[in-house]
């Protein structure tokens, strides 16, 4: 070779040595073609992308939410260029749900004959307007159940979870006669053939809706072990009383025989809740909405609590009340599903999106016992709860006038308890009456403690007075109590019921008028109700016998009852004031019956005798 072919040959290593270099950095890559059943490349992504934290929750924003407070999410699986982003509505006489394709989300659940109180016509300030219950709402009107997005699947969980909300799946349509979507399939594959297809499918005359999810082709030396199911709750649109509404915001779950309940302002920028063992469902509640998911065929291995904070916009403040923060707690609830040992199978589910109807939910989840999500007070005292809830419906049907309901359930209750009362009431008074005689007796035996009690005891033995009598039948009363307060507080029927005049809605604080602004506290709501109360508690309290030491006292408790009860439900208000005047009238029926002297034993030992 001479000198000029080897200098030739060498500057052509070199020129092709250099293009490959500078092809494998600048060329463009090759990309994947994708089949019809959308082939991903789920595996592949899933094992570079983690979430920090199972509350970072990767999701698009929906319309009506700032991105900017959003948590940045795990590196997602990427979107295959040739599968366009659809959407696809389902619509069914009692809601209007939508779908996307990207990460097979459902993005929104509007409900169609429930109003929120700040919507476009904003029903709160002009409660006249609003459509009568059981009405269909104008869209704009309507509670959406919107969580940004309100569920979606993801591979893993917790820390270890692999969003795939940016998977663009195939998605297909299955329609009735009348061409309206009754079940949609989502459908993702990656190059080594691992698939995942969701499957829902729609009851019409039902908030519940069945979901299949079936996985096939999963490797088994893949690191993927679980899935999850994941619900977000919605902006607090939908309540004439947001702060109220805050307190029931919660995370919920049932694992095993226990049922997990988790407010989102205690979790907000905390650690998950993480509950292990046998998960029958899981999901998320405001106080009177529910979104819940269900395993019908297979135990879940996890059940997890999470929150988050999400900014309204500003047009969505400004039509709130004074004060509103713009940004709200989200509530994330999550079911850990494992995967398919075998690396294929289906699991099914019942997904809830609706009103928190006790009854309702105890039809449909059957042996799930999703009612057991609607607050009803404590488990003990849920029977009581559910009577008293079928009552009050029961009423409603003939009167249908949930206030009117209300004055017929305190009055039927007094009935029921008047024998308890009448008794409790009268043995109250004797023990008045022998007060002077039992310090006489105190006196008398002073230093003998023996010989007072067998005196106290006769006394009371002779005039037939039990000195439990007075106590006894209000402790037997309490359950009730709690339940009438747990049912008016949380029942779904009481929601947006108006009753009279300037009570527009039962399920939160009567408002005469705003007056303000005044120093310090700026606008302050005038209440009729409480102060009614308050007037009805003193008129009772003047007609039971009390002790004139303790009379003040007494009369600084209605006071302080105002206080207490200023900012709550106007139902349960009213149902106070109801029983005030209803206690009233027994303590006039026990006076006029109260015309038994007083029968002196008489008494031995030491001192003067009777």
């Amino acid at each position: 070779m001479d000198r000029r072919t080897a200098l030739a040959l060498a500057i052509a290593l070199i020129v092709f040595a250099g293009f490959t270099a500078l092809q494998a950095r600048y060329a463009p890559k090759p990309v994947r073609k994708a089949g019809a059943d959308s082939t991903l490349a789920m595996r592949d992504s899933a094992r570079a992308g983690r979430a920090d934290s199972a509350a970072r929750i990767g999701a698009p924003v929906a319309p009506g939410l700032s991105a900017a407070s959003a948590r940045p999410a795990a590196p997602a699986t990427p979107v295959v260029p040739d599968i366009p982003e659809r959407r696809s509505v389902v619509e069914t006489p009692r809601y209007r749900a939508e779908f996307s394709n990207r990460g097979a989300r459902l993005v929104s659940f509007e409900l169609k004959t429930f109003a929120a109180a700040y919507g476009e016509n904003n029903y709160q300030a002009k409660p006249g307007r609003r459509p009568k219950t059981g009405q269909e709402v104008p869209s704009g009107d309507r509670v959406h159940l919107s969580g940004a997005p309100t569920f979606g699947l993801d591979l893993g969980w917790g820390i270890s979870r692999r969003s795939l909300e940016n998977t663009m799946y195939a998605m297909s349509e299955s329609t009735d006669a009348t061409g309206a979507v009754r079940a949609l399939t989502f459908t993702a594959r990656d190059s080594g053939g691992m698939t995942i297809r969701q499957t829902w499918r729609v009851r019409p005359d039902s908030y519940m809706l069945d979901l299949e999810v079936e996985t096939a082709n999963i490797p088994a030396a893949s690191d993927v072990r679980d899935y999850s199911l994941t619900t977000r709750t919605w902006p607090l649109l939908t309540e004439s009383d947001p702060q109220t509404d805050l307190h029931g915001l919660r995370a919920v779950s049932l694992v095993g025989k226990d049922l997990h309940r988790d407010q989102a302002t205690g979790l907000v920028g905390k650690n998950p809740k993480v509950f292990e063992g046998v998960a029958h469902w899981a999901g998320v509640q405001s106080r009177y909405f529910l979104a819940l998911v269900g395993t019908t065929n297979a135990d879940g291995k996890a059940a997890m609590g999470a929150a988050t904070s999400l900014e309204l916009p500003a047009d969505r403040v400004a039509m709130m009340p004074s004060g509103t923060p713009p940004a709200a707690p989200v509530a994330i609830g999550t079911l850990v599903m494992p995967l398919p040992a075998s690396g294929a199978g289906v699991h099914r589910f019942i997904a809830y999106f609706g009103p928190a109807d006790h009854f309702a939910l105890a039809k449909e989840s059957g042996v799930l016992e999703m009612e057991r999500s609607v607050d009803l007070g404590w488990r003990w005292i849920v029977p009581v709860s559910k009577l008293l809830l079928q009552s009050m419906r029961a009423i409603d049907k003939v009167v249908h006038n949930y206030g009117l309901t209300i004055l017929l359930l305190a009055t039927l209750v007094r009935l029921v308890l008047h024998p308890m009362n009448m008794s409790s009431m009268r043995s109250m008074r004797a023990m008045q009456k022998l007060q002077p005689e039992i310090e006489r007796i105190r006196k008398k035996y002073d230093g003998d403690p023996q010989a007072l009690n067998t005196a106290t005891m006769a006394l009371y033995r002779e005039n037939k007075v039990n000195p439990m009598g007075g106590c006894l039948p209000m402790l037997l009363q309490m359950p009730l109590f709690f339940a009438l307060y747990a049912v008016i507080n949380n029942a779904i029927d009481l929601r947006q019921a108006p009753f009279v005049a300037w009570i527009h809605d039962l399920s939160s604080p009567d408002l005469v008028a705003m007056i303000g602004p005044l120093p310090v506290i700026g606008h302050f709501p005038l209440r009729l109700l409480p102060l009614l109360m308050a007037g009805t508690g003193l008129l009772s309290q003047v007609l039971t016998p009390t002790d004139p030491k303790q009379a003040p006292m007494m009369y600084m408790m209605n006071i302080f009852m105002v206080f207490i009860f200023y900012n709550l439900p106007a139902g349960l208000v009213f149902y106070w004031t109801i029983m005030n005047l209803l206690t009233a009238v027994q303590q006039w029926l026990a006076l006029r019956g109260d015309s038994v002297a007083i029968v002196v034993p008489e008494l031995a030992g030491k001192g003067r005798k009777s």
